[in-house]
Order: C-alpha cells, then structure tokens, then sequence
C-alpha cells in the first residue's frame, strides 16, 4: 500500500527513542512494508521510500499517529517504486492466534518485527514463535525468538523456503506470542 505522510521522522527501529533516519516532508509517498507494531504509545510501520524527491532513505520505521490528524494515511493515487516487491500476505497483532490461508509461490520472503507491547514494562521480556503449515501437511517453525526493550525485526530469506520444499501453495501461519508483532509474505522480482 503507498501512503502519504505530513512532517514525519522515519527512525531506524519503532519507537521514538531510536535514531532518525530521514524526515519526511508533507506529502512525501512511502510504501507500507510492515505493521503495525504497538509499541511506545504508538502503531509503527516499516515504509520504503517511495519518492524520488529528497531525503532519500531505504526503509525505516514510522508512527501512524492518530485520526483526525494521522502522520500517515492512504493514498490510492501513489504508485510502488518499479520492482518492489508484491505482497502477498500481511498480519500483526499482540497475542497468539492462526491466520490464513495464503499462497506461497515464486521468490517468497518473509518479513517479521516483535516489540514488547504496549502496557508492559521496560526490562520485561516477550516471546514469539510463528509455523507455517500447508493445508493437510505438518508444521515448520520459521522463528522462536524473544525481546526485551529494543524492538527486533528479521528475515526469512528464500532460502529458507528453497529447503522447506513442503512450504508451497496454500499455507497457514500460527503465532504464539505475548509481544507486539507483525508478519508479512512477500514475492521478490527476480
């Protein structure tokens, strides 16, 4: 999805105590990559710059903000950067549950972030494991993981899915989590 943004900073990581990576101008297109993660009082999301104009960034982290006056918010005229990657499923949340079905096919990553979430003390740690399973077939871990109070993001890289060669067609994903997570499938261009 493209969105545009008021004045907003992208940091490196979700949260307002992270590094400011580039502040973007009223107006400027990102592309929603990730999110939300609730975390710090607000919903982040992973953006990918989107526009040719400046500052330029790869990606970075961005708080939505709050209706009526959101930093960030759709926009259906804004077109994705040529080859980006096309997605194909996207889910977050801050407790356990089973998504799904999607498909998996082609150059597949996956994309994931967990924060401890909101309402739950610094120093405290939070866990993720999410499987995938496809329909009738059995389950495979693709991360057990935990935080505490620096926000995690990571990769499935296409690898991971070259050797699970059961992971192929319809799957579901299952997360068993008490952090702010999201997940995110997506094609890569080849």
């Amino acid at each position: 999805m493209a969105a545009a943004v008021t004045a907003v900073r992208v940091r490196d990581l979700p949260g307002t105590g992270w590094g400011v990576a580039a502040v973007l101008p009223p107006g400027a297109v990102v592309q929603v990559f990730l999110g939300p993660i609730r975390t710090d009082g607000f919903g982040w999301y992973l953006v990918r710059d989107a526009d040719s104009a400046k500052p330029s960034f790869t990606e970075g982290w961005v708080a939505a903000g709050f209706s009526p006056d959101a930093f960030i918010a759709p926009d259906p005229s804004a077109k994705p950067p040529p080859n980006s990657p096309t997605f194909v499923a996207g889910y977050a949340g801050t407790r356990e549950g089973d998504f799904g079905p999607f498909r998996l096919e082609g150059n597949t990553a996956l994309r994931w972030a967990i924060a401890l979430p909101i309402g739950k003390p610094g120093g405290s740690v939070c866990r993720f494991t999410g499987t995938l399973t496809p329909s009738g077939g059995k389950a495979v871990t693709f991360l057990t993981t935990s935080t505490s109070d620096t926000p995690a993001p990571g990769t499935v890289q296409p690898a991971f899915f070259a050797q699970h060669t059961t992971l192929r067609g319809d799957l579901f994903l299952h997360v068993t989590s008490d952090c702010s997570w999201a997940v995110i499938v997506v094609r890569l261009p080849l």
